[in-house]
């Protein structure tokens, strides 16, 4: 069985991956674990450390592939995000999360980052949870 390791910035992301796409995922043979962001127990983090928490991960479990949920909204430069300053030139909001995660997965020693995938969600995650998908089509 496949598996992935999603490191969650709180716990409505550990929630949503937990309840809505384990099961999904499970019926396609891929099991996934959620951990939270260790050394905040939930919440960003400086990213020496989350880097720390993904090549931990990446080590100790060399068949899993290690992904992301973490908000863009909250992320600043004091955090330390590979490209953080040339990515906060690019105007795209959707180029801008490209290359965020371009120079996370850079970041990563190079004999892992093959099984790393990040992910930054544009949107503050619990917003859309949150809204009337209706008013949104109209």
């Amino acid at each position: 069985m496949k598996r992935i390791i999603i490191i969650c910035e709180g716990s409505t992301e550990q929630v949503f991956c937990q309840k809505t796409l384990q099961p999904y995922l499970i019926e396609k043979g891929i099991s996934i674990q959620a951990p939270l962001i260790k050394h905040s127990n939930g919440g960003i983090v400086r990213w020496e450390i989350l880097k720390k928490q993904i090549e931990i991960h990446l080590k100790t479990d060399t068949s899993a592939v290690v992904t992301t949920f973490i908000d863009y909204y909250g992320l600043y430069s004091k955090f330390g995000f590979p490209d953080w300053e040339s990515s906060e030139k690019i105007p795209y909001p959707n180029e801008k999360m490209d290359s965020l995660e371009n120079g996370m997965q850079k970041d990563i020693a190079e004999e892992l980052r093959h099984r790393f995938i990040p992910y930054i969600q544009l949107h503050e995650f619990e917003g859309l949870l949150f809204n009337n998908i209706d008013i949104i089509y109209e």
